[in-house]
């Protein structure tokens, strides 16, 4: 109790930090206000860029929307090289993209804390993928969409009114460049080491004044950065590396002068061999000791039994250079996706708009990869086929009333997924023979939901926002987990296992919440905005596509995330230098937590279960500072500070309380800055030279370590599973328009002091309980080592 007390006072002194930095955010807008208002009025032209978003539907400026948002042109895009999500985190410090193994094609996102334990089919997404306003789901994939963009939007906090797929952590909105209506584009060829080549083409073609097409395209070749150093015919093949193709077809008809139909049609592949991770640690008790040899998983090795050869090529493996690796199979990650996009906007009127959004998208990955990261045959491997289909239909109607100072919009969404995930694999072969299994989930899931959110003007500074969203999930899921000689699944009434004829468990379930927001703005004047916004966001329920025993096929409900945000955005300027001060100080009630329970059955397979685990408060702040001294100058600071603390987690089994849990991939302080200088060449181009720098601080890397293991765990292998503080740094310089030509060349280098940091990695060193041998090995997965290129634009 005097520790749950102690829980309660520091999180009513977090509350009362939140509403302390909020005070001190308002007193430094009216500062802010009353600098500008002493100030001497800036000439047209003068100010800052105005960004446009979409975060409440409606396109308007980043600067009027009350809730955090960071939103990056095109220029900012290529300036920053965002060539996937996994970059986008050096930008937006309140972002974490995680890979815990060698899939450089299924990242797992995290915004302010919020973060699923794993991408899994049947398991929702924290932080929602969109692209031109239409959901990517799964989570594989996501990075293909990543050329030819107009815009990035980052929207932090739980989205529960606007967007289809509601979210605790977030959102972010992919959007494509639309159809241009001059003839006109570009074509981009760039090469890089580690036999990096890439092209990029956009081309606009208007066909007629109501009708034009955009057509874009891109290719990346690389080798791969990693070389397999393990003894036998993998010796010397690469890892890293990549093979891209993608291709995108939109147009924009005028139908009428009322009526506007936008199509996309996109087809994406990407093949990589992989990213090898390097072995860290092995547990001295492990189930490898006795991997040649007859053995009770439950007990120790036979009392004469000497270390086989194989726990000898494991100690060879462990620790080596991120870039020598050890792997018995070859490794790949492939992806391909083709979707279609329409949007028809009606303008019924003046004040009204009808808008219908239908999307569809066809998914298809396979992956080998070798989990164990030692060239031993049979230890743990995996491999994972998957296809999935998804559609989806939005539609809006949106209107303005009472002399438009009311602006609202309502509607109807509907989205369904298909697919199934197959993820055959081995684990210790050479302890059993029959250990080689099948593992295959089949979902079908379908989501349904009303929303209708408001704006209401209650004076000309003064604004309310009110939404309300009422959603209904349906899952299904069935399971099929076979060896070569028996089912391994459980029947769920009886638990006995299922016969082979009959290995197949469905399990279907529904769930619904309302879900919504509110906000209050108010304008101290045209350019500083104070704003409270609070909003409920719902993950949807659903079932563990790895289960086999019946306590594993009991359904996880919903979690939810409730938030109070208080903040301001602010442009002014101090003499002629031009200032924008966005700060948010936010709170986050996290409650009934989807979290992944790791479990071991008797022979030593690990395995997990899904519980709506814990609750838990996240306290954060946010500052996104722009200084710009001149119109050649500019200084761009971001700061994320994330507190997140357990307020209650019992482990079901052991009654163990597990709330000192940390929260994996959440850096307490994560902070990026970049300096921007361009120099005008009178007549021959402009010269642009760029420095950025991102700061991450101490993480743990494995979201399935618990308190429990973490402390049976010895202190010298601590440190493998945790990534220490750290510091990036990415140079660029380019020249656009050369000698006043169509073309523009730059330069990069990324990563350039070389640091070593890892993305994530498999922690299995202890076993969810103590009287079961563990499998015993720390991993790492890597990011990418210095990469540096050039590349050649030809504009026309």
């Amino acid at each position: 109790m005097a520790k749950n007390q102690a829980r309660r006072t520091h999180r009513q002194r977090m509350i009362c930090a939140a509403a302390v930095s909020a005070t001190t955010v308002l007193s430094s807008g009216f500062a802010h206000a009353q600098a500008v208002a002493s100030s001497t009025e800036p000439q047209v032209g003068q100010s800052l860029e105005e960004v446009m978003v979409t975060a409440r539907r409606r396109e308007e400026s980043a600067q009027s929307v009350p809730i955090a948002v960071t939103a990056l042109g095109a220029a900012e895009l290529e300036n920053h090289r965002v060539e996937s999500l996994e970059n986008l985190q050096t930008v937006v410090p309140a972002l974490s993209v995680s890979a815990a193994s060698g899939r450089p094609n299924a990242p797992v996102y995290s915004l302010r804390g919020i973060r699923p334990t794993e991408a899994l089919y049947g398991q929702d997404p924290t932080v929602a993928v969109y692209f031109a306003d239409v959901v990517i789901s799964p989570a594989e994939g996501t990075n293909l969409g990543m050329y030819d963009l107009a815009s990035l939007q980052v929207l932090k906090g739980p989205q529960g009114t606007l967007f289809g797929r509601n979210t605790t952590g977030g959102a972010v909105l992919l959007t494509p460049k639309r159809p241009g209506r001059e003839f006109g584009g570009d074509v981009k060829i760039g090469f890089g080491n580690y036999g990096r080549n890439e092209t990029q083409l956009g081309l606009d073609m208007p066909f007629a004044d109501s009708f034009a097409m955009r057509l874009s395209g891109r290719t990346i070749d690389s080798d791969g950065y990693q070389t397999n150093v393990a003894p036998g015919p993998m010796n010397g093949a690469k890892l890293g590396g990549e093979s891209t193709r993608s291709a995108r077809v939109s147009a924009v008809w005028d139908v009428t002068d009322n009526v506007e139909n936008y199509t996309i049609v996109s087809w994406d592949s990407k093949d990589t061999n992989g990213r090898g991770t390097v072995l860290q640690a092995i547990n001295p008790a492990t189930t490898l000791r006795c991997y040649d040899g007859p053995t009770n998983p439950n007990g120790p090795c036979g009392a004469n039994e000497a270390l086989p050869s194989y726990f000898d090529a494991l100690e060879r493996a462990r620790g080596r250079d991120r870039n020598d690796v050890e792997s018995d199979m070859r490794q790949r990650d492939e992806t391909e996706v083709w979707g279609i996009v329409n949007t028809t906007t009606v303008s019924l009127s003046d004040t009204l708009t009808l808008k219908s959004i239908a999307g569809y998208r066809d998914f298809e990955t396979y992956s080998e990869y070798d989990i164990d990261a030692s060239a031993i045959p049979g230890i743990l491997t995996s491999m994972q086929t998957a296809t999935l289909q998804h559609a989806s239909y939005e539609l809006q109607l949106l209107g303005s009333a009472f002399d438009n100072r009311f602006d609202w919009v309502t509607g109807l969404y509907w989205y369904n997924e298909d697919g199934v995930q197959n993820s055959p694999g081995d684990v210790l072969v050479g302890v059993n023979p029959n250990n080689p299994f099948m593992q295959l989930g089949a979902v079908d899931n379908s989501s349904y939901s009303f929303f209708a959110q408001g704006i209401y003007r209650l004076t000309p500074e003064l604004s309310l926002t009110a939404g309300v969203r009422w959603n209904y999930d349906e899952k299904e899921m069935t399971l099929s987990s076979k060896t070569p000689a028996a089912c391994s699944l459980r029947d769920p009434n009886t638990g006995a296992l299922l016969p082979a004829d009959r290995c197949s468990v469905t399990l279907s379930d529904s769930f619904s919440q309302p879900t919504g927001t509110l906000s209050l703005d108010y304008k101290v004047r045209d350019d500083v905005l104070l704003y409270a916004a609070s909003r409920l966001g719902y993950r949807s329920g659903g079932f563990n596509l790895r289960a086999t025993t019946p306590v594993e096929y009991a359904p996880f409900d919903p979690e939810t995330v409730i938030d109070l945000e208080l903040g301001i955005k602010a442009d002014w300027f101090v003499g002629d230098w031009r200032m924008r001060s966005n700060v948010a100080a936010y709170n986050q009630w996290y409650d009934d937590i989807q979290r992944t329970v790791g479990v071991t059955n008797p022979i030593g397979v690990p395995g997990s279960a899904i519980q709506n685990a814990a609750k838990a408060n996240v306290f954060g702040i946010e500052v996104e500072q722009t200084i710009a001294p001149t119109d050649n100058l500019s200084l761009q600071l971001n700061y994320a500070y994330t507190k997140p603390e357990y307020d209650d987690w019992v482990d079901p089994f052991t009654g163990d309380d597990l709330t000192d849990t940390p929260f994996h991939f959440t850096p307490e302080h994560a902070a990026a800055a970049s300096l921007t200088y361009t120099v005008p060449m009178q007549g021959a181009g402009e010269l642009r030279f760029s420095a950025s720098a991102s700061y991450r601080s101490h993480v743990w890397i494995n979201s399935l370590q618990t308190i429990q293991a973490i402390r049976r765990t010895p202190a010298s292998v601590l440190p493998f599973m945790q990534q220490d503080a750290y510091t990036l740094l990415d140079l660029s310089a380019g020249w656009t328009g050369v000698m006043g030509s169509s073309f523009d060349i730059s330069a990069y280098v990324k990563n350039v002091a070389d640091k070593e940091y890892s993305l994530g990695g498999i922690q299995l060193y202890e076993s969810a309980r103590p009287d079961i041998r563990p499998f015993g090995i720390v991993t790492k997965a890597y990011g990418e080592p210095r990469t540096y290129g050039v590349e050649l634009r030809y504009n026309f």
